[in-house]
């Protein structure tokens, strides 16, 4: 305990109180910097994902990608990058920071004819953007582990030769290396069928090693989500001190060291006092208004419309204020929000009151008319329920999840579900009650609906919720347990 007294203590006399200046990151490389054959590239490319988790720590980083399918370092390859107009506009851009994921189309039997140039040709990249005004840090990207493919890129020259010539580079200048090929080994999940591009998955495992070498912080500091971090974060880390909980295992970058020690609390410190966001964080209404019939989403712009006049209580909530629907006709209406077939995802609310049969959140029908009960209860014995299930297959007939406690006892409790992908599950005050037995071997059901809050999506008599509602939340994951946990604090 003394140790860990002296760690805070030293953390708190080192930290500055200025934040570190957001700045410009040039992503160089070939066809996976690139986001090649992403079905939404712009969004789920590497560079992309980098930008949105780079943001939730200072909405002024500004990240663009300057990829060239089949560029390689060789000058007198195939496609150097070196002579491509993607160079010429990441150089124009003055970048503070620099990616470079290059090497794997130099592999090729046709370029690898000029390997004896290679490591020069490689220093002369770095060369160009090093003695750019901005003074960039540059960080050279190693090649991921690649598979059979129609490209003739061979991974045996790539790991044999080419990536022993790059781990040479930070002998001759001033740059990173950053290993992708550790993190992504036995991993063929995170490419395509081709062996080479990376699926979304992949492009955010590299968007999240980047992010954590950028940053010096592997995942977010901001423990219980309340989008600061503070001292409640600080007991959250102690309480899980000399443990081996993923969630609070920040530090070292990128991945973490499997213990919750002094190279974590060092990381918090370096946020300390700073707002921070949750990229996977897609709807959050904290329900804080004191007046009007909008609430504000503190994660988009997805605005919640008050129906019959529910009512603000700018006190009395879990969090700050609190909204009171009066269980006869009011409730809350968003528009389209997410998709629960498109996968996994999570969704969290703080709730007091209710009564057997009630709908805390319900997604109308949109197209295909399958809007079901996201929470609510049942309707003869009150216990917590989730309606989302997957369509009917043959004999099949997909049950609700259903778990055996019962939430209307006039206290304030942290409900929720969570889909893996695989498995559904319900969370009760940070503790998972149920999940499915077996895995599920279809996606759930498609709905294109907003949501309604409140009831349910017909506005069924009997169905309206009475008492409070606080802190409303959707995450575009499966959160962990130990994620809800804190979100339950």
């Amino acid at each position: 305990m003394k140790t860990l007294i002296l760690s805070i203590s030293l953390c708190i006399m080192t930290l500055s109180a200025q934040s570190a200046r957001a700045k410009l990151v040039a992503c160089v490389g070939a066809s996976n910097t690139y986001g090649f054959n992403l079905a939404n590239r712009q969004s789920d490319c590497y560079p992309a994902q980098l930008a949105t988790m780079l943001q939730a720590f200072d909405p002024e980083w500004d990240v663009r990608n300057f990829g060239v399918n089949g560029a390689c370092v060789l000058q007198r390859g195939s496609l150097p990058y070196i002579r491509q107009s993607a160079f010429s506009e990441a150089r124009a851009c003055n970048p503070d920071v620099v990616l470079i994921q290059l090497g794997g189309n130099d592999s090729v039997p046709a370029n690898w004819v000029y390997k004896s140039d290679f490591l020069a040709d490689f220093l002369v990249l770095i060369d160009a953007f090093v003695q750019l005004p901005s003074q960039p840090q540059v960080y050279v990207l190693s090649s991921p582990p690649f598979y059979s493919n129609p490209y003739g890129i061979d991974n045996n020259v790539i790991q044999e030769e080419i990536s022993p010539l790059i781990a040479q580079l930070p002998t001759y200048r001033n740059v990173q290396l950053i290993d992708l090929y550790s993190p992504m080994e036995y991993s063929r999940n995170l490419f395509q069928n081709d062996g080479i591009h990376f699926t979304v998955e992949g492009a955010r495992l590299v968007a999240e090693i980047a992010a954590a070498t950028i940053l010096g912080v592997c995942g977010t500091p901001d423990f219980n989500g309340d989008g600061k971090v503070d001292i409640a974060d600080l007991i959250l880390l102690i309480e899980h001190w000399d443990q081996t909980e993923p969630f609070f295992d920040i530090a070292p970058i990128p991945l973490g060291d499997d213990r919750i020690d002094a190279n974590d609390l060092q990381a918090l410190m370096q946020y300390w006092g700073r707002e921070v966001t949750d990229p996977t964080l897609i709807a959050h209404w904290n329900l804080d208004e004191a007046e009007g019939s909008i609430a504000e989403d503190k994660a988009g712009d997805n605005y919640g419309v008050l129906h019959n006049e529910p009512l603000w209580q700018p006190e009395g909530g879990k969090k700050a204020g609190v909204l009171q629907l009066d269980g006869i006709d009011d409730y809350m209406s968003t528009d389209f929000i997410i998709n629960p077939a498109d996968g996994p995802f999570s969704i969290f609310a703080w709730i007091q009151g209710g009564a057997p049969g009630v709908v805390v959140i319900s997604q109308l029908d949109g197209i295909g008319r399958n809007g079901k009960t996201w929470l609510g209860m049942e309707s003869s014995s009150g216990k917590f329920m989730s309606g989302l299930v997957p369509p009917p297959m043959g004999r099949f007939i997909p049950e609700p999840l259903r778990s055996e406690s019962v939430i209307t006892d006039g206290q304030w409790h942290h409900i929720g579900f969570v889909w893996d992908g695989l498995y559904r599950s319900l969370y009760i005050d940070g503790v998972e009650v149920t999940k499915d037995t077996k895995a599920l071997i279809q996606p759930l059901m498609s709905s294109t609906g907003g949501l309604f809050i409140g009831t349910s999506k017909d506005l069924d008599t009997g169905t309206f919720f009475s008492g409070l509602i606080d802190d409303i939340r959707i995450y575009d994951v499966a959160l962990s347990a130990e994620q809800i946990a804190a979100l339950a604090q």
